[in-house]
């Protein structure tokens, strides 16, 4: 296999993201009031998305002191811990925003079954185990449990989040997601969180499409089937569609299902809608019922089995939280101030996004060097165990990152005084205290 040079790397990343644009950012979101300062925006941001990938790298000290090690300089603990403010998030924000917009026109990944849509989204949250102490800011689903909840739209074809937003726990998906110009022509997936009538009407007004498990509360009143059966088959028209799985013997439904539903407020009136949208099932024999769908995909295009197969894609989602919380480190997040807990879960995502830079840059690679008969590029390097293998490496990436910016590392003296050196050495230490400070004679 043909490699090219190890350069590559670094150029790639800081082509992602430049350093003019970091900067930038940082004066236009208040983090850096003025250049010159100690703390340099493109030093500061590189540190934290590499060196969060290592997995060592999880409280505000030991970045300091990657920082420190990678970009030179010094920087006292109060003085690092006060960057950690609603600026610095506010900075992080912003550059993921321009990330993720750069790099959404750079995937076209989408085929088979995908191939006619713009994309396909998937719509889900996690929870992240907060401090209690952190209850009031971010309530968890009990009264003794605090925790933030994590909402993300993945985009499928770079597994990474288009939409996201940070909230508490307790704050319901659906309130989340919204509709609008941005789905046309791509295809929602979403579980039954997000179920909604009127979020579903907004996906199809919108030019979108959307996929999701029928609620068993949801009852479709059935207008017309789109299956016909052979010999005295029973008639499902004008039948609810939760009523009549009892009686069915049949291996998938394939049925219009009318819905009503309040629409959003209009010069102050609420008014009624009936929708009719397109209801599946497919009988399920290790469970013994039928998983029901509900969908505005056209039969034409997909049958009742390919409704059932799409819909299994929503388990990419999943991977995406799993990757975050085993990887990143996002499954508990320990600090007792909000504005960390923020900065730390955006610095996870701009981890992920840069790992992602990579992935793609080494699937290239990869696909430059395959014949026809290999297995495509990207299913070579799977993207869990990538990432796994970039935070191996994320410190020798960082430092080659630091050298193209024109960062010098501080002598190895240096270093040492640095991380040796007492912060507080107004403190006594106990064996001068012995030795030189004044005995009580009463105790003597």
């Amino acid at each position: 296999m043909s490699l090219p040079p190890d350069s590559v790397i670094e150029e790639r990343l800081v082509k992602t993201f430049p350093n003019t644009r970091l900067r930038e950012l940082a004066r236009a979101t208040g983090l850096i009031q003025r250049e010159g300062g100690k703390l340099k925006a493109d030093a500061l941001f590189w540190s934290l998305a590499i060196g969060f990938l290592t997995g060592n790298y999880r409280t505000l000290e030991e970045f300091r002191q990657e920082y420190i090690e990678t970009f030179g300089g010094s920087l006292s603990y109060p003085s690092f811990h006060d960057w950690f403010m609603p600026a610095l998030c506010e900075f992080l924000r912003e550059v993921l925003k321009h990330a993720l917009e750069d790099l959404e026109h750079e995937n076209d990944r989408l085929q088979g079954r995908f191939e006619q849509f713009r994309e396909i989204f998937i719509a889900d949250a996690t929870v992240i185990t907060l401090y209690q102490s952190l209850f009031e800011t971010f309530p968890g689903y009990g009264d003794d449990h605090a925790g933030a909840k994590l909402h993300v739209v993945e985009a499928v074809s770079s597994g990474l989040p288009a939409e996201f937003n940070i909230t508490d726990a307790r704050t319901h998906e659906f309130t989340e997601l919204s509709t609008g110009p941005w789905v046309e022509n791509a295809l929602l997936l979403f579980d039954q969180a997000y179920f909604d009538y009127r979020t579903m009407d907004l996906i199809d007004a919108n030019g979108g499409w959307f996929l999701t498990r029928l609620k068993p509360n949801a009852n479709p009143e059935i207008t017309a089937e789109f299956r016909e059966w052979r010999g005295n088959a029973i008639s499902l028209e004008g039948e609810q569609v939760q009523d009549i799985l009892d009686d069915l013997h049949r291996d998938v439904i394939d049925v219009d299902g009318e819905v009503e539903f309040k629409r959003r407020i209009y010069k102050g009136t609420r008014s009624r809608a009936v929708e009719t949208f397109r209801v599946v099932g497919v009988w399920n024999d290790e469970e013994d019922r039928y998983h029901l769908y509900i969908t505005n995909l056209p039969t034409e295009d997909y049958n009742a089995p390919d409704i059932a197969k799409l819909y299994q894609a929503r388990w990419e989602v999943e991977l995406l939280f799993r990757e975050l919380k085993t990887t990143y480190g996002l499954d508990e997040i320990n600090s007792g101030k909000p504005e960390v807990v923020e900065a730390l879960i955006l610095i996870g995502l701009l981890s992920l996004v840069v790992s992602r830079t990579l992935r793609e840059f080494f699937i290239e690679i990869v696909e430059e060097n395959r014949s026809d008969d290999d297995a495509a590029a990207s299913s070579l390097l799977p993207r869990e165990r990538w990432a796994k293998a970039f935070g191996r490496r994320s410190d020798r990436i960082l430092r080659r990152v630091a050298s193209r910016l024109g960062y010098e590392p501080p002598s190895l003296i240096e270093s040492l005084m640095n991380d040796a050196l007492d912060p507080n050495a107004h403190r006594t230490l106990l064996l001068d205290e012995v030795q030189h400070g004044q005995f009580d004679a009463d105790l003597a």
